[in-house]
């Protein structure tokens, strides 16, 4: 952050930013973490399989709507501030939170139940798709350049904090109900933590200042069409790959307590102590970021994304060859201590792409694009290729496709960034 400002003003800037990111993954998770009992709900039980996929397709319908929130909500962040684009993501995503947290079920309203939620979860798109790139361009733009990979990784620090939060929610609840108790009411209570976390979080985002850098381009008053966005398409190409890895992973991990009990035949109240266990790993982040300012962003990604490559496919063959809470467990905490070296710096090296001017757009469609092609349809597509082929090695196999579009794309991004540096060199020579 700026130098001159004070440890209380960097304090607040990172609470506000962190509390509607918190609040972003607290409401996605809970929805991945409860989707058995979500299913029930909301969906004709005939067959429970068929209720989980009807689930996870509605999961997947908040994610589609994120390229259109994420192009709309980022334009607004690009011409009238970061700070009201902030402030409107987390005013969207309590209407849903609101919506998923008291409706009806199936059995009162019908399908008129089942239209509620998926309303619910194309709001709470819209606002994600525009979250992320108005925080992560506010970050990006109030730290200094030295650290700006340990600053920005506090949105990874808030996914962490969602992450701690639910896995601690869903393990008291499965401990202290009985399971009707959890299947009929139990599993709302953690969304009405998340109105409450709401009303916090708009009251710190009122009391931010805009980011020096915004105002500076403000203060030029130049227009930027719509259409600029399109200039910096190989930015948007590489930012969507970067960021597959990434939502895959984090898909898988908020994936587990349904791929436990449904695939493998375990206790998915485990698997929820799992998630808790990736709560604190990931509040790990900022190490990863931190080491990206010394060594470089894509230096630090690939060591993380070459993890991947090679353990994923060995740790998902022992859990399917020996099926145990505490291969489950372990193979959480693997991908969470692997995404600390990855995402840690992927906030950054996704920011650094775009210019002040597109930056919020740039960061926003390029996340929520990746987030549409490579993570939302996650649950829904290895539930799928289950069905059809009976093999828990699905997930493993995902998740190395993912792994290799990320990998080939910092590859990439990492010579382009030599040939910049050698030409800004010659020229400077010159």
């Amino acid at each position: 952050m700026k130098h001159t400002d004070s440890p209380r003003q960097q304090r607040r800037i990172l609470l506000a930013v962190g509390i509607g990111t918190t609040l972003e993954w607290f409401d996605f998770t809970l929805f991945a973490i409860f989707s058995l009992h979500i299913a029930k709900t909301f969906f004709p039980a005939q067959d429970q399989l068929m209720s989980l996929l009807a689930t996870f397709v509605t999961l997947a319908v908040g994610f589609v709507a994120r390229p259109l929130g994420a192009f709309l909500i980022g334009r607004y962040a690009d011409r009238h501030g970061r700070k009201k684009a902030l402030i409107l993501t987390m005013n969207m995503m309590a209407v849903g939170t609101v919506l998923i947290a008291f409706c009806p079920g199936y059995s009162v309203l019908g399908y008129g139940a089942t239209v509620l939620l998926v309303a619910a979860r194309i709001v709470q798109g819209l606002a994600a798709g525009g979250e992320i790139g108005s925080a992560l361009a506010y970050l990006c733009e109030s730290a200094p350049a030295a650290r700006r990979g340990f600053f920005t990784s506090i949105q990874q620090v808030a996914q962490a904090g969602s992450f701690l939060l639910c896995g601690l929610f869903a393990s008291i609840l499965a401990t202290v109900l009985t399971p009707e108790q959890l299947g009929s009411w139990g599993w709302r209570v953690p969304f009405v933590l998340g109105v409450l976390i709401y009303f916090v979080g708009v009251y710190v985002r009122r009391t931010i200042d805009e980011s020096s850098a915004f105002q500076a381009h403000a203060r030029q008053g130049i227009e930027v069409p719509a259409k600029e966005i399109l200039q910096h398409w190989r930015s948007l190409v590489l930012g969507i790959a970067f960021v597959a890895l990434w939502t895959v992973c984090t898909q898988l991990i908020n994936f587990m307590p349904a791929y436990a009990q449904a695939m493998l035949n375990l206790d998915a109240g485990k698997a929820y102590y799992g998630i808790t266990l990736v709560g604190f790993i990931t509040l790990l982040s900022p190490l990863g970021g931190w080491l990206s300012d010394r060594w470089g962003r894509y230096n630090v990604m690939l060591l993380g994304a070459l993890g991947v490559l090679l353990l994923a496919y060995p740790a998902f063959l022992a859990l399917k060859q020996n099926p145990q809470d505490s291969g489950l467990m372990l193979l959480q905490a693997g991908l969470a201590m692997l995404m600390v070296l990855y995402a840690g710096p992927a906030s950054a090296a996704l920011a650094e792409l775009f210019p002040v001017a597109v930056r919020s757009t740039g960061i926003s469609v390029a996340y929520a694009s990746s987030v549409v092609l490579f993570g939302s349809f996650t649950p829904t597509l290895v539930t799928l290729l289950y069905r059809h082929t009976g093999d828990p090695m699905m997930a493993a196999y995902y998740l190395l496709a993912a792994t290799l579009v990320s990998f080939v794309a910092l590859m990439v991004a990492r010579q382009r960034q030599a040939a910049n540096t050698a030409r800004d060199f010659h020229d400077q020579a010159a």
